[in-house]
């Protein structure tokens, strides 16, 4: 077909030859003929809609009927986009037949698509995205102790840990999620385990552990569920532990990492119903675990003599907590019946009778300030001294954090613990406890070069006047790529009390590179 000299190709035009045609358009048409009225039916995407065919017209019947400027402009439009169909009008008996012929072979093809649906590439595409929920993160850490006492001297750990986790989200809405520790630490094999006692390679050379796994989601508009191991934090303050009892801690290594890395998940059946502002959790402690503690003959303990087993409890035990969330503050109210995670001394074994608890934490917000506050009453503890005797605590705190400076926090806690009708032979249990015990912790944090570097202190001091031992800790952590982080510290132990003497030659460096996947 031509149009003023220029032949065009009677195929299915591209996006480029409709430019170019509506351009000799524009020239040709009357000036009220717009381009969207040309184009019209052109979309890129043509309806579901079935396309009438036009009457076809031959030339001479065009010819006759173009009297008036409507009837021109009909002609030139037909003329133009004869050829341009959204369904090809067959033209000869033999265009015809090829037409029949190639839907006859559509209709013997029907079902023959290039890629089927159940497709070796499918499968394996379902596979690579149950693989797809699995995350991870390899570290490899080497801590050096210039001061300790062989075999806990210069490098003292040489730890190569793996931690994997699988989350996977239901259509419902519920969620799994289970993750797994395990560690090795060559430093035994290289120096050579005769060195060590037992007790240390049973707990510090390798461990493979489950830590969390539970099923959560929701019941009802305001009620979810959490079922199975978990860690749940009560309480406000990130360095001190008032409220926060229902996780126990791994204390094995003190001071090297922070509260969150310690707690130790628990099996729970956890619920929360929200009337209004306010939620309430009872929870169901299915699973009766306890600290960690560091092994006899380790470099945090070294007494030759093994720490006593803990006694078995196989119980369900009740906590709740109910808290509310307002403008600028928010409250919460504890109460639990737990196995008490310290224990005494009795019988071979490490009790862990039960005890109350009642507690409640706030929070306090003004423009850059957050005030903190604990408060928690315990009953029914007994020490080893006095197994018979039963005794209350209470315990306070009140901490400020300041959030005024860019990518920096800075935090102050100071918190009392009190035993009611003290015992002169409590100062005779294998960790002294005193009347009123003091602990103060301050901590500042700040981020460097596109929060590339993360900078930390924290400081941390028993005594009412800072004089009974503690630990300092100051590290780095830099973000060298994506998922690829390295760490850099060094923990200093202060003496001052029987608990820390023994441990304030323990001064440790560490660095860790880590690859989280």
């Amino acid at each position: 077909m031509s149009i003023n000299g220029r032949v065009f190709s009677s195929k299915t035009p591209s996006k480029s030859k409709l430019a170019l045609l509506a351009m000799l358009l524009m020239t040709t048409v009357n000036a009220e003929e717009t381009l969207d009225d040309i184009l019209d039916g052109f979309d890129n995407e043509p309806t579901t809609q079935t396309v009438k065919k036009r009457p076809s017209t031959t030339k001479k019947d065009t010819l006759s009927a173009s009297n008036t400027k409507h009837e021109n402009k009909e002609k030139i439009e037909d003329d133009i986009m004869d050829g341009f169909d959204d369904e090809p009008v067959a033209k000869s008996d033999k265009a015809k037949e090829n037409v029949k012929k190639n839907d006859a072979t559509d209709e013997l093809m029907d079902g023959f698509d290039d890629e089927p649906i159940n497709s070796a590439k499918d499968k394996d595409d379902k596979f690579v995205g149950v693989l797809g929920d699995f995350t991870g993160k390899v570290t490899e850490q080497v801590a050096f102790a210039p001061n300790d006492d062989s075999p806990h001297d210069n490098i003292s750990s040489l730890k190569t840990s793996l931690l994997l986790d699988y989350e996977h989200k239901f259509d419902n809405g519920f969620k799994f999620k289970t993750n797994a520790k395990a560690y090795y630490d060559a430093i035994y094999d290289i120096r050579g385990t005769e060195k060590y006692s037992n007790d240390e390679l049973d707990e510090l050379k390798s461990e493979v552990e489950l830590f969390d796994a539970y099923v959560e989601g929701s019941l009802a508009d305001n009620l979810d569920m959490k079922l199975g191991r978990q860690v749940v934090v009560w309480g406000r303050s990130d360095t001190i532990r008032i409220t926060d009892v229902l996780n126990p801690l791994d204390n094995r290594r003190p001071a090297m990492v922070d509260i969150e890395d310690l707690r130790l998940p628990v099996g729970m059946a956890k619920f929360d119903y929200f009337v209004g502002d306010w939620r309430i959790t009872p929870i169901a402690v299915v699973e009766q675990r306890f600290s960690k503690n560091p092994p006899a003959g380790g470099a945090f303990n070294a007494s030759p003599n093994s720490l006593p087993s803990n006694e078995s409890y196989s119980d369900i035990t009740p906590a709740l907590s109910i808290g509310a969330e307002f403008s600028g503050w928010d409250v919460n109210f504890y109460a639990s019946n737990l196995h008490n995670d310290t224990g005494y001394f009795k019988n071979g074994k490490l009790n862990h009778d039960k005890v109350k608890m009642f507690g409640t934490a706030l929070n306090v917000l003004s423009g850059s300030w957050l005030l903190k506050g604990e408060l928690a009453h315990f009953d029914g503890l007994k020490y080893t001294p006095t197994q018979d005797k039963t005794f209350k605590r209470t315990d306070g705190l009140v901490g400020l954090e300041y959030n005024g400076i860019a990518d920096t926090r800075i935090s102050y806690d100071v918190s009392l613990r009190k035993v009611h009708d003290y015992d002169q032979a409590l100062k005779n249990n294998p960790l002294p406890v005193e009347e009123n015990t003091y602990q103060q912790a301050f901590r500042v944090s700040s981020d460097f070069v596109n929060a590339t570097v993360h900078g930390n202190y924290l400081i941390s001091l028993f005594g009412k006047s800072l004089d009974e031992g503690g630990f300092q800790r100051a590290w780095v952590k830099y973000d060298i790529a994506d998922g690829i982080f390295a760490n850099v510290g060094y923990v200093d132990y202060m003496g001052g009390s029987k608990r820390f003497d023994a441990v304030k030659n323990n001064d440790m460096a560490f660095v860790d590179v880590s690859y989280s996947f």
